[in-house]
């Protein structure tokens, strides 16, 4: 089975609540945009599940001010079953993102 638990427009921070499916390992799948304050930097944004980072996309942007699509990541992680708090955020002060920028977390298991 392959949920969506989050599927929104940005800015970052976005935050929500999302029902851990399992004990056992679950991949958590994401994707996502945004744009870089200044040129030839890192633009990041990190997931935390339940106050813990577990991953983080990244893309180096050569040029500021042009929206790019940040590679997806799958970060495996083992939880428990229950409710918990899910956040992304912007890695880096360089990291900027808008209503132009979409993003989407699933768990697979």
């Amino acid at each position: 089975m392959e949920p969506v638990v989050l599927h929104q427009a940005g800015p970052l921070p976005i935050k929500t609540t999302v029902r851990w499916p399992s004990s056992n390992l679950v991949t958590v799948a994401m994707s996502g945009s945004a744009r870089a304050q200044n040129p030839n930097t890192m633009v990041a944004v990190d997931i935390t599940i339940s106050s813990e980072k577990i991953g983080t996309m990244q893309i180096f942007a050569n040029q500021a001010q042009v929206h790019l699509a940040l590679p997806d990541a799958f970060i495996a992680t083992q939880g428990g079953f229950g409710e918990f708090p899910l956040t992304l955020t912007a890695a880096n002060s360089n990291t900027i993102t808008d209503e132009n920028d979409i993003f989407t977390v699933a768990l697979i298991y």
